[in-house]
């Protein structure tokens, strides 16, 4: 499990748009058994953190009680601009389970591809339930398992070891293998393209 560094500082006395055109960024930090408290960090700093930082454990520093462990549970940002206005921390204790998006990696080579199968991907990601130092840094899913056409691979499917629980139901079907739009004979039922979603829920 790979773990991220984020420097946090005390919240100053000035309105949020106000540290935001200063190069910082509002925060909350809350969790199991202690108060909520609010925090700011550096928007360039963050902006830095690569995308697997938003699924694993984030070491904040800079703070009274020292270093703190935890996950960001929740990024606000401006609908045109994109710009990060406000973030919400999850404290995690190495005692408690929690419930975090994993997201999945594909590998293989499938036989039905090969035929003229187009593959078909429903889910990116996961949601899995285990305590902070088993999060995985990713799940593997080996679509050389699909031989046929109109066969999956679903969330059931999946091997984990046992400190990690997937949330997702076990008939939901992470990718397929269906014969090309251009294949399908006149008159013959048109295959919908899925919807690719994610999971994530706060624990």
């Amino acid at each position: 499990m790979e773990k991220f560094k984020l420097k946090l500082e005390a919240r100053e006395a000035r309105k949020p748009n106000q540290l935001r055109r200063a190069g910082k960024i509002p925060a909350t930090i809350y969790g199991p058994g202690v108060p909520s408290a609010t925090i700011q960090v550096e928007a360039m700093e963050f902006s830095r953190l690569p995308a697997a930082a938003y699924s694993h454990i984030i070491e904040l520093q800079g703070g009274q009680e020292g270093t703190i462990n935890a996950i960001i549970r929740n990024v606000q940002r401006k609908h045109v601009s994109q710009e990060v206005l406000n973030i919400e921390f999850y404290r995690v204790a190495s005692d408690r389970k929690l419930t975090v998006t994993v997201p999945l990696k594909f590998s293989g080579s499938s036989e039905a591809v090969t035929a003229g199968g187009q593959l078909m991907t429903n889910f990116d990601e996961a949601e899995v339930e285990c305590f902070p130092q088993d999060i995985p840094d990713f799940i593997a899913v080996d679509i050389s398992r699909i031989t046929e056409l109109d066969q999956g691979i679903h969330f059931g499917d999946l091997s984990l070891p046992d400190t990690v629980k997937i949330l997702n139901p076990n008939d939901e079907i992470i990718v397929r293998v269906v014969s090309p739009r251009t294949g399908t004979e006149p008159g013959a039922a048109t295959e919908a393209t899925p919807t690719p979603a994610a999971a994530g829920a706060a624990s």
